[in-house]
């Protein structure tokens, strides 16, 4: 069985603020693609008109950002924003990193959405699930949060397989012949 076939996941997680937010992507990742899933990576955009979010645009920002030269920031950021919920709404589930400890406004924002949309998020929290924010747990069932990557692989692996049933109140997934 491989109920997660060639579907699509969004890979949520504050780049801002991390020195390196491209870790836990690289580390599953190749677990996810092993499962023939589609890992959307805001590092590696998949649109045609691919605006870069990779260390050097970062870089580009905060320096715009010093030189108080804040309508170049506004306008490469409404299209960073535009493209990353592009991606959530095309995704059908999302799997977000978050540091509590570290305001991330982006991943907070595509958190809301994902729930919105009423699809399933695997919330893994730096420093374990008993440092989960309290407002996002007023959000989303603490059965979300995780205390790894390795945790959350292990349960997709598991629903990969029909092992675990998946949440049908948030898992709206199209038949396979229709991905």
């Amino acid at each position: 069985m491989n109920l997660l076939n060639k579907t699509r996941v969004y890979l949520i997680g504050g780049m801002q603020n991390f020195q390196n937010g491209d870790s836990w992507r690289r580390e599953i990742k190749q677990e996810l693609q092993e499962m023939n899933i589609t890992c959307f990576d805001p590092y590696i955009k998949p649109f045609i008109n691919e605006i870069k979010e990779d260390h050097d645009a970062r870089k580009l920002l905060l320096e715009w950002m010093e030189n108080e030269e804040y309508s170049k920031v506004e306008e490469r950021m409404k299209a960073v924003r535009s493209d990353d919920l592009r991606l959530c709404d095309i995704s059908d589930f999302g799997i977000a990193y978050i540091h509590p400890k570290i305001a991330s406004w982006g991943s907070a924002e595509e958190i809301f959405w994902m729930n919105r949309l009423k699809k399933p998020i695997f919330i893994i929290v730096e420093g374990g699930k008993k440092q989960i924010p309290l407002w996002l747990l007023g959000m989303l069932p603490h059965k979300y949060f995780y205390n790894s990557v390795d945790e959350v692989v292990a349960v997709l692996k598991n629903i990969n397989c029909g092992e675990k049933p998946m949440d049908s109140s948030r898992f709206r997934l199209l038949k396979e012949d229709c991905r």
